[in-house]
């Protein structure tokens, strides 16, 4: 399936917490002669120029069964699709009459994309609009043109925004939608809980679904995975490297692998060639002082870094060779890092090498 040319960008806010997906749709209807009709969705954007990223890709793929449109950016990736019968030996006029077709459903935000500012929150609110454009009605299963377009798009309140439902719009809506948000990494310091001034600090991380707060199962091949599949269409997202910069003068960044390797208890000059480490040369109490980041207030006598994680996103025919989905898309964070002198009162239990 193609994305519809009318789709001007899927824009991405880079950060942990969100992820805005924008779509700026032109509102046309969908060709369905007489006696066959079409349902025309009434909305407005308030915003027709939004905040656009040149970060987040969007392609298209097209198998035996399924039409998909599929999009990733830092913080999230998904898949719209339509998988369509082979209809039968009635075109979809013949079959139908004069059945109306709902162009367009409605459906709520995803959890990985928020909603553009809304400058009249009393109006009506923004949703996700789906639309099914190109149909054949002179095909048996909508021709080969089918075209599903995407936007966000300000609702007003009393919009009829239901699911309708009769023979021709349950023949050629067949909607499958997958959205998985990526998993964020959390620091975690070894050999010691608390890292130490002139010692070696080598750094694991633990991947955490960001909704739920809890541990990642999902991990395949080293790194963070996820994966999404709809009908024979199948995404796969792959965390390949984590660089982490603890934005401090003097202090240089590292760059890791995301499965970055350690051996528990071995010494140092023991650890694999790439795992992950920084030797801080001063305690975090100072850490105000020489940031070249500013440090929110409420965070005392420690570090704040900046954590980048760069995904890799392939999709394809399940079975088939993947293709890869835009150049890389970095996930950013920032993430508190005390760093104390290794007589420190509150140390918890240390290992010296």
């Amino acid at each position: 399936m193609r994305m519809s040319r009318r789709v001007s960008a899927l824009a991405l806010m880079l950060s942990l917490a969100s992820a805005a997906l924008v779509f700026l749709p032109e509102q046309t209807a969908v060709a369905c002669p007489a006696p066959c009709t079409t349902e025309t969705p009434v909305v407005t954007d308030p915003d027709p120029k939004g905040d656009l990223s040149d970060k987040t890709a969007v392609d298209d793929i097209r198998t035996d069964t399924t039409s998909c449109s599929v999009y990733a950016n830092g913080t999230g990736m998904g898949m719209y699709c339509n998988t369509f019968g082979a209809g039968d030996a009635k075109t979809l006029r013949e079959k139908y009459g004069d059945q109306k077709f709902q162009q367009c459903r409605y459906s709520e935000l995803p959890p990985t994309v928020e909603a553009p500012h809304n400058p009249n929150p009393d109006k009506g609110r923004f949703m996700l609009m789906t639309c099914l454009e190109n149909i054949d009605f002179d095909t048996y299963n909508g021709g080969p043109n089918r075209t599903l377009s995407l936007s966000i798009v300000f609702v007003p309140f009393g919009t009829d925004t239901s699911d309708h439902h009769n023979g021709i719009t349950n023949f050629l809506w067949n909607q499958i939608d997958r959205n998985k948000p990526m998993p964020v990494p959390l620091l975690v310091t070894r050999p010691n809980r608390t890292p130490l001034v002139g010692i070696p600090t080598f750094f694991t991380f633990q991947w955490l679904d960001p909704l739920s707060g809890t541990p990642m199962e999902e991990t395949r091949n080293g790194g963070a995975y996820r994966e999404v599949t709809a009908g024979d269409v199948i995404m796969r997202a792959r965390a390949t490297k984590v660089v982490i910069n603890p934005q401090q003068e003097g202090i240089k960044s590292t760059t890791c692998l995301a499965d970055s390797p350690y051996r528990e208890g071995a010494l140092p000059k023991n650890q694999p060639a790439d795992a992950c480490s920084i030797i801080f040369k001063r305690s975090s109490a100072s850490a105000r002082k020489y940031a070249t980041k500013p440090i929110p207030a409420n965070i005392k006598d420690a570090f704040y870094a900046d954590v980048t994680v760069t995904w890799e996103v392939t999709f394809g025919e399940e079975g088939q060779p993947m293709r890869t989905l835009g150049d890389g898309f970095a996930m950013r964070m920032r993430q508190v890092l005390p760093v104390q002198e290794v007589q420190a009162p509150n140390q918890p239990p240390t290992v010296i090498y």
